[in-house]
C-alpha cells in the first residue's frame, strides 16, 4: 500500500457462480469479523477497469509490472514446516536417482508454493546431487520456468511424498514431556505430531470436516479414529523413545489431557489444506485398485502405477482387488446377457447405463437418474430379475450407499446423512408407486444438502455429487417433459425370478464365492462398459412394456385394455365412452367423469396421442388423434375450448 492504514486484503469473487476461486490465504484463516454488525446486504458489485484504477492509486506495483514484463509469476510464500523440508530436500540431494527427470520437475513445481525459498531448497538439491550436473545459472533459469509454468495443482506436499517413495522417513515428532517427574504433553507439539501424520481440515462451503491423508489417499476420520491412531502409535513405537518415561505413562497422559486434545476445539487449530481430487474428465475415466489403476478413455484402457497418480483420491474409490487386464468373458457377461434376453440392442444400453454410473463426471446438460424397471407386466412387486446384482456390481467399484425406497420420506430430517463427499452413488432400492421423483429433481441437477445429527450441514456441490439408480417394479409416475429428461431407463427381463436365481444356474453366489480370476474377468468387462459409455454416451433402445406398464401404474389395467379398443380419429361424446367403459367393467361402475378424463388424458400422452376435445350445448366432445375425414371436418372444432 502507497500509505498507512489502509486494507491489506483483497478477495474476488464472481457472482452468479459457483466458488472458482482458492479458499481465502487471510491470516484470519477464512474466518471474517466485521468492524460493525453484519452487513445485511452483499458487497457492490464493480467493473473490472474500476477495480484495477483503485489498486493502481492505492498500490505499489512496480514488482508486479516487473513481474509482467520479464513474464514470471509471483508467489505468496505460504507457512511450512522447516525442519521437515530441510530433511526431505537432504535426503533427495543424496538419494535421487539417476533418470529421475519427471521427480525432480514435481518436486520443483512443490517448492515453487513457497517462493523465493523454494528455490534456494531447489539450488541444494540439484547442485549437491551427483546425479545431476546443471549450473547455478540453469537451475536457476529452469525454477523461473516452472514458476511461469504452474497450474495449481502440485503442492509442497510432494515434495515429502517422493521423498518417501526412495525411503526417506519424516523427522520423529515427541509430543510429550517432564516437568516435575510428571509427564505432560505439548499442545504445540501434539497439533504437528497429528499433522505430520496426515490429519488436516479441509474447509466446505459451510464448516469442515477432519481427514486423514497418505501419501495420495485420503480418508474422512472422526475423533475416534484420531483417538486410536494416537494409542496405536505408542504402542508400537521403539522402545529407545521411552528412555526418560516409561511408554505407560505417556499412554495415561494422553488418556488423562484427552478432553483437551480430542475436542473440536483443539483440532480446529490443525492445517487446512486444499486438495486437488483427481476426478473423471468428460474424456476419461479412472478406476483404482490395489495394485494399479486404470486411466480409461473411449478408446483405451491404460494400467498406471500409484506414482504416476496426479491428485488425491478417497481411501473408498480404491479396489480392493488386483487388476490385470484381460478380454475373457466373465460370469457377469453372461449374467447381463440373460437379463437382456441376447438382444444386442438391450446389452448396449444396458452397459452405457452402467458405464454411465461409474463414470464420475457429472454435465448439467445430461444428469440423469438411471432406472432399473421389471419389463414383467404383474400386480404388485415381482423382483428378483437381477436389478439388485447389477446395482451391488457398481457398487464393487463406486462407492454406494443403499437407501429404502418402500420407506423413504424426503420430508424427514437428515434423509441424506449417511451420504459423505466420496459417495459416488445413491440407491433407493425397490421404490413403491408413490415414489415422488419430483423430489429428487434438483439433487440430479443440483448441489445436494446433507444434514447430519449434530454437526454442520454439509454442500456437495453439483459436480462432486452423486448419481442416482432407482430400482424398482413400477414406472416412476409423471409424463412431462421434466420428469422424461431426467430419467434413463433399463428394463429387466423375467429370466431370473425367485424359481430360476443365479446361484441356480452359475451354482455360487456372485462376489463373495468368486474365485480370484473371475473377479479380474468382472472388473475387464465393467472396464468396457465404461469406456462403451465415453464412446458412445447413453444408448436408448425400444423398451418392451414400459409404455404399457406406465399406461397402467398411471390409470388402470383395465383402463388400458379399454383406452386400446378406443378407434382413433373417430369423434365421440364423452359421456358415451364413460357409460361403455362402466358397462365392460363393472368394477369401476362408480368412478367419477373426472378421473375417468383424467385417465383419458394420461393414457393418450404417454402414448403421444393428441386429444382434442369441444362443446356444443352441454354435450362434450373428445377425438383421440387426428379426424379421419379433414375434407369433411367442422373447422370451428379447432376453435373449442380445452375441457374437462
Amino acid at each position: 500500500m502507497k500509505d498507512e492504514g489502509l486494507c491489506d486484503h483483497i478477495e474476488l469473487r464472481w457472482s452468479q457462480s459457483q466458488t472458482v476461486l482458492p479458499y481465502s490465504k487471510h491470516e484470519s484463516g477464512n474466518r471474517y469479523s466485521f468492524l460493525y454488525n453484519e452487513p445485511k446486504e452483499p458487497p457492490a458489485e464493480i467493473d473490472a477497469d474500476v477495480l484495477i484504477d483503485c489498486l493502481d492509486e492505492y498500490c505499489e506495483l512496480q514488482k508486479e509490472k516487473e513481474v509482467l514484463e520479464v513474464g514470471k509469476r509471483t508467489f505468496e510464500p505460504t507457512s511450512f514446516d522447516k525442519e521437515k523440508l530441510e530433511s526431505a530436500i537432504e535426503f533427495l540431494e543424496n538419494n535421487l536417482p539417476i533418470n529421475c527427470y519427471d521427480e525432480w520437475y514435481r518436486i520443483g513445481f512443490g517448492l515453487v508454493t513457497i517462493g523465493e525459498e523454494g528455490r534456494k531448497y531447489f539450488l541444494k538439491m540439484s547442485l549437491g546431487n551427483q546425479h545431476y550436473h546443471d549450473s547455478e545459472f540453469e537451475i536457476n533459469k529452469k525454477f523461473d520456468s516452472l514458476q511461469k509454468d504452474y497450474d495449481g495443482k502440485i503442492t509442497l506436499g510432494t515434495v515429502y511424498h517422493i521423498a518417501e517413495k526412495f525411503g526417506w522417513q519424516k523427522p520423529f515428532v515427541k509430543f510429550w514431556y517432564i516437568e516435575n517427574d510428571k509427564t505432560h504433553i505439548s499442545k504445540q507439539n501434539f497439533k504437528r505430531f497429528l499433522e505430520e501424520n496426515g490429519f488436516c481440515k479441509l474447509q466446505l462451503e459451510r464448516g469442515y470436516i477432519l481427514l486423514k491423508v497418505s501419501k495420495n489417499i485420503v480418508r474422512e476420520v472422526e475423533i475416534f479414529n484420531i483417538k486410536d491412531f494416537v494409542i496405536d502409535y505408542l504402542k508400537r513405537l521403539d522402545v529407545e523413545h521411552f528412555k526418560e518415561t516409561p511408554r505407560i505413562k505417556v499412554i495415561d497422559a494422553v488418556i488423562k489431557g484427552a478432553p483437551q486434545h480430542f475436542v473440536q476445539t483443539f483440532l480446529e487449530f490443525l492445517e487446512t489444506r486444499e486438495l486437488e481430487f483427481l476426478r473423471d474428465t468428460k474424456e476419461k475415466g479412472f478406476l483404482f485398485f490395489s495394485n494399479c489403476f486404470v486411466e480409461i478413455t473411449k478408446s483405451t484402457s491404460k494400467i498406471k502405477r500409484y506414482e504416476e497418480l496426479d491428485g488425491f483420491i478417497w481411501d473408498k474409490q480404491v479396489i480392493n482387488k488386483r487388476l490385470n487386464l484381460d478380454s475373457r468373458e466373465s460370469e457377469f457377461e453372461i449374467f447381463i446377457k440373460n437379463i437382456c434376453k441376447n438382444d444386442e440392442q438391450r446389452i448396449s444400453s444396458l452397459r452405457s447405463a452402467i458405464g454411465y454410473l461409474l463414470h464420475n463426471y457429472k454435465d448439467s446438460t445430461n444428469a440423469k437418474a438411471v432406472i432399473f424397471l421389471d419389463e414383467k407386466l404383474s400386480d404388485g412387486a415381482y423382483g428378483r430379475s437381477g436389478k439388485g446384482l447389477v446395482a451391488q456390481a457398481i457398487g464393487k467399484l463406486r462407492k454406494t450407499i443403499r437407501l429404502d425406497g418402500r420407506n423413504f420420506n424426503f420430508s424427514k430430517s437428515f434423509t441424506f446423512q449417511s451420504v459423505t463427499l466420496d459417495t459416488a452413488i445413491i440407491e433407493f432400492n425397490d421404490v413403491t408407486k408413490k415414489f415422488n421423483f419430483d423430489k429428487l429433481f434438483s439433487i440430479i441437477t443440483d448441489d445436494i444438502t446433507v444434514e447430519k445429527k449434530n454437526q454442520n450441514e454439509i454442500i456437495i456441490p453439483f459436480h462432486q455429487s452423486p448419481k442416482i439408480i432407482i430400482s424398482t417394479n413400477y414406472t416412476i409416475e409423471g409424463s412431462d417433459d421434466s420428469t422424461l429428461d431426467r430419467q434413463f431407463v433399463v428394463e429387466f427381463s423375467d429370466h431370473y425370478n425367485k424359481s430360476h436365481r443365479p446361484i441356480d444356474e452359475f451354482g455360487h453366489r456372485f462376489y463373495d464365492e468368486w474365485s480370484n480370476e473371475e473377479w479380474n474377468y468382472f472388473l475387464n468387462y465393467m472396464i468396457g462398459c465404461l469406456q462403451l459409455y465415453l464412446s458412445k454416451g447413453l444408448i436408448q433402445c425400444n423398451h418392451v412394456n414400459l409404455e404399457k406398464k406406465k399406461m397402467i401404474d398411471s390409470t388402470s389395467e383395465e383402463f388400458v385394455e379399454y383406452f386400446d379398443s378406443i378407434e382413433i380419429g373417430k369423434e365421440f361424446q364423452k359421456k358415451d365412452l364413460l357409460e361403455n367403459f362402466k358397462h365392460e367393467y363393472e368394477e369401476f361402475a362408480e368412478i367419477q367423469p373426472v378421473r375417468f378424463s383424467r385417465w383419458l388424458k394420461e393414457a393418450a400422452k404417454i402414448k403421444g396421442i393428441k386429444i382434442t376435445e369441444r362443446k356444443s350445448g352441454t354435450e362434450r366432445f373428445i377425438r383421440l388423434g387426428e379426424p379421419q375425414n379433414l375434407d369433411n371436418l367442422d373447422r370451428s372444432f379447432f376453435d373449442s375450448p380445452d375441457e374437462v
